[in-house]
């Protein structure tokens, strides 16, 4: 027992800490389960920390998911108010299961940490990037090949369960984000996404005339063709 007087009063406050319970939001919570993991890193795809679980997956009035986090008290100081909490499934990981990244430096300073019982909403690997392309286009020209990649995979993810919601908003995010692309990038853009892209909104579109929605189908086609205007150099 002689351990405990080398700092009594660490010792002490240590017994009042609690592990950190916030709620996170998700359009889709995909196969996250009651103990799927949640990480630590830098980014989604960097080495990682694990520092927490998931305790809890529903759904509330709207059939947004909530996700009831629980982050363990020795790294509850790493988590502040302006954290993504980045949802990663398989589609982009070798891991078989879904889990959650918290994206933060591991030694956040001069940040508002969140506190427990506070509600976030989450975001997609996709929503993450698409995010961060603004602030990365000159950093990930090396990568934009495969950034495209995984562009196009998530898009055929929303075709093949038909959420033409979600996908008619990730075309809205991704016209604003081409708006600023280089020319060089945009001609990278042109000729390594655009032609998936017609093949999606081709799918998609005869889905929505079956159901006879041709006002969605045709906001569909003004946004490709508002893509295709601003890459045509």
């Amino acid at each position: 027992n002689n351990h405990s007087f080398a700092n009594p009063l660490s010792n002490i406050m240590s017994l009042f800490q609690k592990d950190l319970v916030i709620e996170v939001s998700y359009n889709n919570h995909r196969n996250l389960i009651q103990g799927s993991k949640v990480y630590l890193a830098g980014e989604p795809n960097a080495e990682k920390v694990l520092i927490g679980q998931v305790r809890k997956v529903s759904l509330d009035e709207s059939q947004m998911s909530l996700v009831e986090l629980v982050i363990e008290k020795e790294y509850k100081e790493k988590i502040v108010e302006t954290t993504p909490f980045v949802l990663m499934s398989n589609i982009f990981s070798k891991n078989a299961n879904a889990y959650i990244v918290a994206v933060s430096s591991l030694e956040p300073t001069d940040k508002i940490p969140l506190e427990s019982g506070a509600s976030v909403k989450g975001v997609t690997f996709l929503d993450y990037k698409i995010s961060r392309a603004g602030e990365e286009l000159k950093k990930v020209m090396g990568s934009i090949k495969n950034q495209n990649k995984e562009l196009v995979s998530q898009l055929e993810k929303y075709i093949d369960t038909f959420n033409t919601d979600a996908f008619q908003k990730k075309i809205e995010d991704l016209a604003n984000q081409v708006s600023k692309f280089s020319a060089e990038q945009k001609e990278t853009f042109k000729k390594e996404v655009l032609p998936s892209l017609k093949k999606m909104f081709e799918s998609i579109k005869e889905q929505l005339e079956e159901q006879n929605n041709k006002e969605k189908s045709q906001d569909l086609e003004r946004q490709l063709h508002k893509i295709e205007d601003m890459v045509v150099l």
